[in-house]
């Protein structure tokens, strides 16, 4: 199956994506959820905040790009 395929079954509403992302955050052990802002435009999600280390940062994009319907990820 296609990904474009998979688009046309069903498609996120930036406000679904935006809560899965922060879901997917909070199981991040490095990270602490409150500090990180998540906004969703057209499945571009944009993260906030400040962390202190860029494991952290990586860890923080690595889990948003694991939520199915993230187009990309911006800082």
């Amino acid at each position: 199956m296609s990904n474009t395929h998979l688009e046309g079954e069903f498609m996120k509403t930036d406000a679904q994506l935006q809560q899965e992302v922060m879901a997917e955050l909070k199981w991040e052990p490095l990270l602490r959820a409150a500090e990180i802002g998540v906004s969703a435009k057209n499945g571009v999600i944009t993260l906030t905040g400040t962390v202190d280390t860029y494991t952290k940062k990586s860890e923080a994009e690595d889990a948003v790009k694991r939520v199915a319907g993230v187009n990309a990820v911006v800082e």
